[in-house]
């Protein structure tokens, strides 16, 4: 899936993708639905995900699936979506996957303490083409007055335009985009203060630098994730704030499926005897550090984005699986934990 994150810079831009292309708002709704999610007809807006492959449903409440629920959830013009769960259990690839099946625009922001409200809804900031506006300024009441330059340029004097520059946020009330606050939890107040009012029901964006309060495009929609509070850096959210969300809480994928994924995003072939052999075991192991993490034994999750870099070393590297469980698995872990990881994986069965 193609990393949907905040606007990227011009030069950054490839292909025919131009400013104009990038700013436009989304689409309006085509009719049809997915999971009561109008689908909207702009398919080729190119903020709108590409995901690498097959989504994975898992059920989360009686036979509901994850995106059944998430995708009702974000029909839900009244509340916001919160998703919570491990980090690299998914959450990010379900609303990738909600967004590409009904053509919606996606941006996201990582929250943190550095998260700051100029970033998020705008500032006022000096304006790049002051200078050259003021030399076109000099130049034409030069003509028009018959003055010499330096006569015209003190006539003009030395002002500084300003203009105000959207953030993030600002375009996606404004243009109708889906906009994801990831690690909602980790942000600080000065993050979360322009939130209060858009979650509300009806809600607006209250815009202090230029005095205006905007009503979201209807196919706007916030979304926000976050860790569960043992994380570091995080602290639990207000709540009221957390009133104005639906909530749907993500575990990660049982074995069976997270052995599909593992066929989905690495070279392992299912039907294979060896490659799938090499699966289990390594949704085994996930599935023992995972149940030390959750008893307290250590402290670094392991996501499913770990057991598919073992699997690539595997496939794509030709790494023994032992080995290649270590390199990921030890680079990541913390100081404390790299011994019980490191005898977690040797007492795997890899034959």
């Amino acid at each position: 899936m193609a990393d949907s994150g905040a606007i990227p810079p011009e030069d950054e831009w490839t292909g025919d993708t131009s400013i104009t292309d990038l700013m436009r708002s989304a689409g309006g709704h085509t009719g049809k639905k997915f999971h009561e999610l109008p689908v909207l007809n702009d398919a080729k807006h190119p903020l709108i995900p590409t995901p690498d492959h097959e989504y994975i449903n898992r059920k989360v409440r009686d036979d509901w699936t994850d995106v059944e629920l998430a995708a009702r959830f974000l029909a839900d013009e009244d509340y916001a979506l919160l998703l919570s769960g491990e980090t690299g259990v998914g959450k990010d690839r379900l609303l990738a996957h909600l967004c590409a099946q009904t053509n919606r625009p996606l941006v996201r922001v990582n929250f943190g303490s550095g998260t700051t409200y100029a970033d998020l809804v705008g500032e006022y900031a000096p304006n790049e083409n002051a200078a050259t506006d003021r030399i076109d300024r000099i130049v034409q009441l030069a003509d028009r007055e018959e003055l010499d330059l330096g006569e015209a340029a003190n006539l003009v004097g030395a002002e500084h335009a300003f203009e105000f520059t959207p953030g993030i946020l600002y375009r996606a009330v404004e243009q109708g985009w889906t906009f994801v606050a990831d690690e909602l939890n980790a942000a600080g107040p000065a993050a979360t203060m322009p939130l209060h009012g858009l979650t509300e029901r009806n809600g607006q964006l209250a815009v202090k630098p230029t005095g205006e309060v905007l009503d979201p495009h209807p196919a706007f929609r916030f979304v926000a994730t976050m860790n569960p509070p043992q994380y570091a850096g995080t602290s639990p959210l207000n709540d009221a704030f957390r009133s104005r969300f639906w909530e749907l809480e993500l575990e990660y994928l049982p074995p069976v499926a997270e052995r599909r994924l593992l066929y989905e995003t690495t070279a392992l072939c299912r039907g294979v005897d060896r490659d799938e052999r090499i699966a289990k075991r390594l949704t085994e192991l996930a599935a023992n550090l995972r149940a030390s993490y959750r008893d307290r034994d250590l402290a670094t999750p392991t996501s499913h984005r770990t057991i598919i870099k073992i699997g690539r070393l595997v496939s794509e590297f030709d790494m023994s699986p032992q080995t290649a469980a270590k390199q990921v698995c030890e680079a990541r872990a913390t100081a404390e934990d790299r011994n019980a990881i490191s005898k977690i994986i040797e007492s795997t069965r890899w034959d």
